[in-house]
């Protein structure tokens, strides 16, 4: 027990004596967290800038304008005229711009069945969804309201024009998520990112510090003799440090007003098996690389992109086969997967096995790896006195 304490007493102070490690590990989760919330606090995106080409000027071109301004989502810049159109695009970002045709309510009049222009700008693919809904629904409620009108003057009660323009109606409701808020379906996630790239590099560093030092040999592994106890020393001191970290970013939730009932049985395991997981993986480099630069600099390799394929934005379904299965070997996407279950769809740790399943099998083939790096690597053996 004194040999165990005072060992992790060393690493306390290995960790202490790194002020880069320290930064990393303990003000990155915070300071990210606290920025990003800021980032993504408002949840939804509203007064979004559209170009309105009013080529009409009409009673009926000013009512579908007004119907665009009603709109939260819209903030409509009017123009009477096609001059420096893309030039303008440029200056004020629009999401889109919408084109009123001359002779559009003489059209109307007439039964021609004029057309509006909407152009949308997915140069950035999230406000053109929203700017293509909130248009599409402003649009559609005007000519909706129009065909209504025409049939009640040629006599039809309001109530039969509303029958008889609507063949069937169609209900939309959200479940899961029900406000649509961005903030809370990135920011989580986006932690969970950030826990991952810690974790990485705090262990990567670990052994890599310990080789690098010359002290693997002569100081730390003739004092633990076992591959396990080693792994499990150099880990204990992150794993305690780690859960105090959760739990600051745990108080962030209310801070950002973002809802967190979840089954705490299935969100306390499903942590568990990733860090442990997490922590085989950055083990694994450490012990490769010698180097903590290099390995530091290899880990961000493996987990920049670890966000992008882990399924959580863009479906794994509609990856390669190949793609998929690298994303498989990273804990990431198999824990975005079990917190989207715990945080929206009110799982329970039944319904999170499958991921807590997949993160211990990661972690149990890198601790494989570990032992047999720690058996065939001369560097790694203690020192012959």
């Amino acid at each position: 027990m004194n040999n165990f304490i005072q060992l992790l007493k060393r690493e306390f102070r290995l960790f202490a004596s790194n002020s880069v490690v320290m930064a990393i590990f303990i003000g990155a989760p915070l300071l990210y967290g606290l920025l990003l919330g800021a980032v993504y606090s408002k949840g939804k995106v509203d007064n979004l800038k559209v170009l309105v080409l009013d080529l009409d000027d009409s009673p009926m071109s000013h009512r579908a304008i007004e119907m665009l301004y009603d709109n939260e989502v819209l903030n409509p810049d009017v123009r009477f005229d096609q001059q420096n159109v893309h030039q303008a695009i440029i200056d004020n970002s629009y999401e889109a711009v919408i084109t009123i045709p001359h002779r559009f309510e003489a059209d109307i009049i007439q039964k021609r069945h004029p057309e509006i222009q909407v152009e949308i700008n997915t140069a950035n693919i999230l406000p053109a969804n929203y700017a293509a809904k909130a248009i599409q629904v402003a649009l559609g409620t005007l000519n909706a309201g129009i065909e209504i009108q025409g049939l009640t003057k040629t006599g039809m009660p309001m109530v039969t024009a509303k029958e008889s323009f609507e063949a069937f109606r169609v209900n939309y409701a959200r479940f899961f998520n029900k406000s649509a808020n961005y903030m809370t379906f990135l920011w989580p996630a986006v932690l969970a990112v950030i826990i991952q790239q810690v974790f990485l590099l705090a262990m990567a560093l670990s052994f890599a510090r310990e080789q690098e030092e010359n002290t693997f040999g002569t100081e730390f592994f003739p004092r633990v003799r076992n591959a396990w106890y080693a792994m499990f020393i150099k880990s204990l001191p992150f794993w305690l440090m780690g859960i105090a970290v959760l739990l600051m970013l745990w108080a962030m939730f209310p801070l950002f007003r973002i809802p967190l009932q979840v089954n705490s049985m299935g969100m306390i395991s499903l942590l568990a098996a990733f860090i442990v997981s997490v922590t085989a993986l950055g083990i694994t480099f450490s012990l490769l690389i010698p180097s903590q630069l290099k390995a530091t600099e290899l880990l961000m390799v493996v987990a920049t992109p670890s966000f992008i394929i882990s399924g959580f934005t863009w479906p794994l379904s509609q990856m390669p086969h190949w793609v998929v299965m690298f994303a498989k070997s990273i804990p990431l996407t198999h824990f975005l997967e079990g917190m989207r279950k715990l945080m929206f769809y009110n799982a329970t740790l039944g319904d999170v096995m499958p991921q807590i399943n997949g993160m211990l099998l990661i972690a149990l083939a890198f601790t494989i790896i570990n032992l047999i790096l720690f058996k065939t690597l001369p560097r790694l053996k203690p020192a012959v006195a």
